[in-house]
C-alpha cells in the first residue's frame, strides 16, 4: 500500500480535509509517503490522502 516513508517535518502536524472522512475533517499527519500522506483523523481511523487533499494547521 505504501512506498517508503519519507523524512518529513510535516509528520505531527494538524490538518484538515478538504472532503470529509464519514463526517470528520480534522486530523493529524501521521506519515510521508512522496504525494500521499496518511492521516489519522480525529475517530481514530488512518487514512490515506493526496498532499493537495488536505490544508495544514501550523
Amino acid at each position: 500500500m505504501y512506498n517508503e516513508e519519507e523524512a518529513s517535518d510535516i509528520v505531527g502536524e494538524y490538518c484538515t480535509l478538504l472532503e470529509d472522512y464519514k463526517g470528520y475533517t480534522t486530523g493529524e499527519v501521521v506519515g510521508d509517503y512522496g504525494c500521499q500522506l496518511v492521516v489519522k483523523v480525529t475517530s481514530g481511523a488512518e487514512i490515506t490522502v493526496y498532499r493537495d487533499e488536505v490544508i495544514l494547521l501550523k
